[in-house]
């Protein structure tokens, strides 16, 4: 995707003519606030300052390549469907045609406009329990949406990815991650009676906006796809409820918890796996962190790297110890 120019405002007002907005949007000043580059997909957050009283508007551009399409879409039905729910998503943004999937150059992208609010700064009871809440009030209303979307971040794509890592890593860390995909394999060939449905797939600070204390909308739902319900909860947990040790937070970890239970029970199948699931979320991540630090990124594409020791050291924590489910 080295061809997508993210920070090209011409790019953005030219996609943006794919769009009935507010009169004035698109020919007040186009500012670039964010941009994210993986090797499948572009993120790209600005803000439009109208030329009426309307005044600033914030927006999330998502494009993908070809072949992530129907990705695209099913991020798009899910999204459409959840806030027909009243679950507090960012809401897409149909195009001229009355389609959401519009083009951006060559590739196909989503339109999202984001509220205005603030990401939270610190790791706090009322924001994991408001996290809590809000991925079990999804999971629960979403047992009628019956689109699918294989998880992009599956046992398969660990696999693969494993055969480009472990060339390149330390003895004890190519065995740390033989030792969990073994895991998980184990765990996958037992076939689990776990629920199963739409994930969001990732919840981080830049995707919660809150007023004061209250969440207002999540967005980003790239990784959205099917698999087990365990998986956002588990995602949840350890990259909000650990202290800078990467050990978690009991207390943190049971407000989100319990948060989560009020809106949709944990099941006895659930409880038996959730270490294995927790562990598979954290290697999940902390490979992913590597493939970008150690495998070099098209050339044009600017990300943000983020450390896998992070999501190492949290992993070999959820190994020795974990905070149950309720009951």
């Amino acid at each position: 995707m080295a061809s997508f120019q993210i920070g090209d405002q011409h790019s953005i007002k030219t996609f943006l003519t794919q769009y009935t907005l507010v009169k004035g949007s698109q020919g007040g000043d186009c500012q670039i606030n964010a941009a994210y580059s993986a090797r499948t997909h572009h993120t790209c957050r600005f803000q439009l300052d109208s030329e009426n009283s309307i005044g600033v508007r914030r927006f999330l551009l998502l494009a993908v390549e070809q072949t992530a399409l129907d990705r695209l879409v099913f991020t798009a039905s899910l999204i459409e469907y959840l806030i027909k729910q009243d679950i507090s998503v960012t809401p897409c943004i149909k195009n001229q045609k009355g389609k959401y999937i519009s083009q951006f150059g060559d590739y196909p992208a989503l339109l999202l406009e984001l509220p205005h609010g603030t990401h939270p700064e610190h790791q706090e009871k009322t924001v994991c329990e408001q996290i809590g809440t809000f991925l079990g009030k999804m999971h629960a209303k979403s047992v009628d949406f019956f689109e699918e979307y294989g998880n992009p971040r599956s046992l398969v794509w660990l696999n693969l990815s494993a055969e480009v890592l472990l060339p390149q890593l330390s003895i004890g860390d190519a065995s740390l991650l033989k030792e969990q995909l073994e895991r998980f394999k184990s765990t996958v060939d037992s076939q689990p009676d776990l629920p199963s449905g739409p994930l969001i797939g990732s919840l981080f600070k830049d995707q919660l906006f809150f007023d004061n204390e209250s969440l207002q909308a999540v967005t980003g739902f790239y990784f959205s796809c099917t698999d087990w319900l365990l998986l956002d909860v588990a995602q949840a947990v350890n990259e909000w409820c650990c202290n800078e040790q990467g050990e978690l937070d009991k207390h943190l970890t049971k407000a989100l918890l319990a948060a989560y239970h009020q809106e949709r029970p944990f099941t006895p199948c659930e409880n038996q796996y959730w270490q294995d699931v927790l562990c598979f979320s954290a290697t999940r991540f902390w490979v992913s962190r590597l493939l970008t630090s150690l495998i070099p990124e098209r050339a044009g594409c600017p990300s943000i790297q983020h450390d896998p020791e992070e999501y190492k050291n949290k992993l070999k924590r959820r190994i020795t110890g974990y905070c149950p489910l309720p009951v």
